[in-house]
């Protein structure tokens, strides 16, 4: 087995799987979504998913995984749907 060099081994080509996907990604994108290859907030993903507001994100895992992870919030913007 090659021994390897720190500073190799830092290089971000060494480890290609710790790159930050490419483009442009706001303050408050916290999310790659990988079917359309962009930056956004995971929140806007879970509203999709939850509200079935774009055919293209039907039956997503990374939808589905957004979507438990802002279950509050996506009840509480439910509740104000409703009584607007």
């Amino acid at each position: 087995m090659p021994d390897i060099s720190p500073a190799e081994e830092a290089r971000d080509d060494a480890h290609p799987e710790r790159r930050e996907p490419p483009g442009a990604r706001g303050p408050d994108d916290d999310f790659f979504c990988l079917r359309f290859g962009v930056w956004y907030p995971s929140f806007d993903c879970a509203v999709r998913t939850r509200f079935d507001t774009c055919p293209a994100c039907r039956r997503c895992e990374q939808g589905r995984f957004n979507l438990k992870r802002h279950r509050a919030g996506i009840a509480r913007l439910g509740r104000r749907l409703r009584f607007s």
